[in-house]
């Protein structure tokens, strides 16, 4: 029997996987008994129909140490005696109620012959930010008001050195805002690895790069 007198109000929602929302009546937490084990779970109570009396979700698979398998309708877990309980579903009565589930939810989509969906798309304008490069631009809302054109504009053009364009331009970022270093144990002993030859155009592209990263600043060469 459930005490009514031990539901907690509640003003949270919950969403369901159609997107629909529905208040809550309130939380509880009851004891869950399976193959001899018992949990403490908390249940959200809502007032809808549906096809189900309860539904055991993450939190009680993680306290039972639990492994679902939706294809063979059963829930695994270890027990106090060191052996594996499966609970068993029914696979009749899981599949009904999944049609009937569906069913209820079946929404139809009239679409005119002459006409397509497509996503709508914003449409954007590209403004320069730096009078000496007039390359470097980026895009905003076609559909803005003059003053608020004007305004981010302005915004924009005064923050410019916040926007990296080449790896130049990041120098001397701090290492405890972001850094790169490989996941090894130091007290292994470092072995040198055979040397890959590449071919011409991988090669040239390769050192290309870390001409860049040197020239940058953001590697240094180790000697």
């Amino acid at each position: 029997m459930v005490d009514l007198n031990d539901i907690k109000p509640s003003s949270r929602a919950l969403t369901g996987f159609n997107g629909s929302s529905t208040s809550l009546l309130g939380t509880i937490r009851l004891n869950v008994f399976a193959g001899g084990i018992s949990k403490l779970v908390k249940f959200s109570f809502i007032d809808t129909k549906t096809q189900y009396n309860a539904i055991l979700g993450t939190p009680w698979l993680h306290m039972m140490k639990a492994i679902p398998s939706t294809y063979h309708q059963c829930v695994k877990f270890p027990t106090k005696e060191g052996t594996v309980f499966t609970l068993k579903g029914k696979q009749r009565l899981a599949r009904s109620m999944l049609i009937s589930d569906l069913k209820s939810q079946q929404v139809t989509f009239l679409v005119e012959p002459d006409k397509k969906l497509s996503p709508q798309k914003e449409e954007t304008v590209q403004v320069g930010i730096d009078p000496d490069h007039p390359e470097r631009t980026v895009g905003i809302g076609s559909e803005l008001s003059v003053n608020l054109t004007t305004e981010l504009t302005t915004f924009l053009r005064g923050n410019k050195s916040t926007f990296a364009w080449t790896i130049a331009d990041m120098p001397g970022i701090d290492p405890t805002i972001t850094s790169h270093r490989l996941n090894v144990d130091p007290t292994y002993k470092p072995i040198k690895q055979k040397r890959h030859k590449l071919g011409s155009e991988r090669a040239k592209t390769g050192n290309d790069k870390v001409d860049r990263l040197l020239g940058a600043g953001s590697i240094a060469e180790i000697k």
